[in-house]
């Protein structure tokens, strides 16, 4: 079979786009992508085309928008494509674990799609007062939420709060002798103005997110740290004695800048993790079963009690409610895809994958009947509204309603 790793992207209007770029040893023509695609849902696909199969469907996009009339037809084709690639993904794993590919599934109808408008099937509406007519034409969706933000609260060592996503861009306040800026790309920087003297006393600040909410902070010693969504950050405005300590809730990626001589801490409940100079993502949630920090680049020393464990680049250290350390090898890119602009599943659960839309659309989540056990992978943008990453989900077995903010997950 192949490989798991497809990315399909939401965009404007309508969930997915594809560009066309086909790469010089890539030609394929309708009888052989057909035969290509026949072999490879019978499970007869060598090696080869497979990897021929995955390329074709990793060069083809297209980032036009459908006509009212060609958006009709393109439904029911897609329709049909993901309805057989279902039924034979269904048959090929009656005695196994299901695992629907919602990708691949999106990947056949991008070619449905193609070899649909290679015969002339559908045609584009490129036409400037066209597109115009037809988004005034298209049926609003009455129940439906945006993406989040930079939306963040800045909380003073005085007490003071400072809302960022309605501040102004330039100074917000000032704490002792460190300016403290907002950028316009949802960025928050502590600069020194002037000397510091050993007698000023340490002050710390508390960033934090609410769901729906992301943001940036450059610390005083040149870390740059980026805040998901329901998130917290408590650091001081500048950095001290022999080490740099901050304390995290939530989730957080760390680009640490170097110091040999002052480790940097971030403690997460009675967890620390400690390095001097490193790329790693803590997620910290109080709502997900454990702590996991996953490494990037440098290393890191996780510490719980009396125990602690090393993570190389690539591994994630896991921390379970009962203060045990595992340490596993993944995908270090998709623990940090948040940061990135995407939600990426591999091979997650519908729990899973609700849990962070619920917090990045700043919605409750709701059950009825048997809970799905299908797993999912994929990227996504978060950039787009929630209904659009519905639809793509709903391409497996799982259906969704959106009323008031809740999400409604049903078989």
């Amino acid at each position: 079979m192949l490989s798991p790793k497809y990315i399909f992207h939401p965009h404007r209007g309508y969930p997915l786009f594809f560009t066309l770029h086909i790469k010089p040893n890539l030609i394929l023509n309708q009888k052989e992508f057909r035969t290509l695609i026949d072999k490879y849902l019978a499970g007869n696909a060598s090696v080869e085309e497979e990897q021929l199969l995955l390329n074709f469907f990793d060069s083809f996009q297209s980032g036009k928008e459908w006509n009212e009339d060609a958006f009709g037809a393109k439904q029911q084709l897609e329709n049909k494509m993901l309805s057989r690639l279902q039924n034979a993904v269904t048959q090929t794993n009656s005695n196994n674990r299901k695992i629907f590919s919602i990708p691949m599934f999106k990947y056949v109808a991008a070619a449905a799609i193609f070899l649909a408008a290679i015969c002339s099937i559908f045609y584009y509406s490129i036409n400037r007062q066209t597109k115009k007519a037809f988004a005034v034409n298209k049926p609003a969706i009455t129940h439906d939420v945006n993406p989040g933000g930079n939306k963040a609260t800045l909380t003073l060592s005085n007490g003071s709060t400072y809302v960022l996503d309605s501040a102004k861009n330039g100074i917000v306040a000032k704490s002792g002798k460190v300016n403290i800026k907002k950028e316009k790309d949802g960025q928050i920087i502590y600069t020194a103005d002037g000397d510091h003297t050993t007698t000023d006393e340490v002050a710390y600040n508390t960033m934090s997110t609410k769901a729906g909410g992301q943001y940036q902070v450059l610390l005083a010693d040149g870390t740059k740290v980026w805040l998901n969504s329901s998130s917290s950050l408590k650091y001081p405005t500048t950095f001290k004695g022999n080490q740099r300590s901050v304390e995290l809730t939530g989730e957080a990626y760390f680009e640490v800048a170097k110091n040999a001589a002052m480790p940097f801490i971030v403690k997460v409940n009675d967890m620390q993790v400690k390095v001097l100079g490193t790329h790693f993502n803590i997620m910290a949630y109080a709502d997900e079963a454990a702590v996991k920090t996953t490494l990037l680049e440098g290393s890191v020393k996780l510490s719980i009690g009396q125990t602690s464990n090393i993570l190389k680049p690539g591994q994630q250290g896991v921390v379970n409610r009962n203060g045990q350390i595992k340490i596993v090898e993944v995908d270090a890119e998709q623990a940090v895809a948040w940061k990135n602009g995407y939600f990426e599943f591999d091979r997650s659960n519908i729990q899973e994958i609700m849990s962070q839309l619920s917090r990045w659309y700043d919605t409750k989540v709701t059950y009825e009947g048997k809970v799905p056990d299908d797993e999912f992978v994929g990227r996504i943008e978060r950039s787009v509204k929630l209904s659009q990453v519905l639809h793509i989900l709903e391409l497996s077995h799982v259906h969704f309603k959106i009323e008031n903010k809740n999400i409604i997950v049903t078989p």
